[in-house]
């Protein structure tokens, strides 16, 4: 195995150490299952009903079982089983019988060809190893007609901000990779031939004892955030509105990928 294949294997234990134990949970947290991005992220997926959908970092499956109440057919993909197990009975309790479920990372997916009209993936993309990689496994299954529907934390374009936001991404979750800002999507999508379009951006706040208990983040961590944010800078505290109890709000954004003309 080359390196590149050491680093990805190494961010997929990562990932699943982090989030099987935590899975039962975030089925439930609102932030996830009830989130602002659901309804724009249904809606940039432009259905008509005979879609067929894949759903990539899926965890719990919120955004696949949204996608099909809208679609012919939709396939939930994550790297973390004990995630697509609660997809599963989730769709069992809502009665969706046309959601599959797929244990496998982003980047290496064992899908056809042009197969899916559309795909979404909704704050998973900053724990892929290898983003180009997955973009150009997205390019390949997605129909040349299809529509790629991205959710994710989008950094700033600012230095110092970006580099506040992964600072404390990482202190709290040792599987986060990167916050990309939207200039480094739209350049990676220029990479396999898509037009990106900007279609909505969010401040979503975050309480700060949730947000620490939802990753579960060791004491030793959560005291380096703690930290971080009382000397963070007037500008941080500013963009990220961060009180004095930690509390702050994350930049979430959407946007959809197509296939230039």
């Amino acid at each position: 195995m080359g390196k590149e294949g050491e680093i990805e294997m190494g961010v997929k234990r990562s990932v699943e150490q982090q989030f099987g134990p935590v899975a039962e949970e975030y089925a439930t947290f609102n932030v996830h299952a009830a989130g602002p991005d659901l309804a724009p992220m249904l809606a940039a997926g432009e259905m008509t009903g005979n879609e067929q959908v894949l759903d990539i970092g899926s965890g719990p499956g919120h955004t696949a079982l949204l996608f099909a109440t809208k679609a012919q057919r939709v396939v939930a993909s994550d790297p973390t089983q004990a995630m697509l197990d609660q997809g599963k009975r989730l769709a069992q309790e809502r009665g969706l019988d046309n959601v599959m479920f797929e244990c496998t990372s982003a980047e290496k997916m064992p899908f056809a060809d042009a197969a899916f009209d559309r795909v979404t993936s909704r704050q998973s993309a900053h724990h892929y190893a290898d983003v180009p990689a997955a973009l150009r496994e997205v390019a390949r299954v997605l129909a040349p007609t299809g529509r790629f529907v991205l959710v994710d934390t989008f950094s700033p374009e600012d230095d110092e901000l970006d580099a506040f936001l992964n600072r404390i991404e990482l202190f709290r979750d040792s599987s986060h990779v990167r916050d990309y800002r939207v200039s480094d999507w739209r350049d990676m999508f220029a990479e396999v031939d898509f037009e990106l379009t900007d279609v909505a951006a969010w401040d979503i706040p975050l309480n700060f004892e949730d947000w620490v208990r939802r990753s579960r983040t060791p004491e030793e961590e959560v005291a380096m955030l703690r930290a971080s944010f009382a000397s963070a800078s007037s500008r941080v505290r500013e963009r990220f509105a961060v009180d004095d109890k930690g509390n702050w709000s994350v930049p979430v954004g959407l946007v959809v990928g197509t296939r230039k003309a």
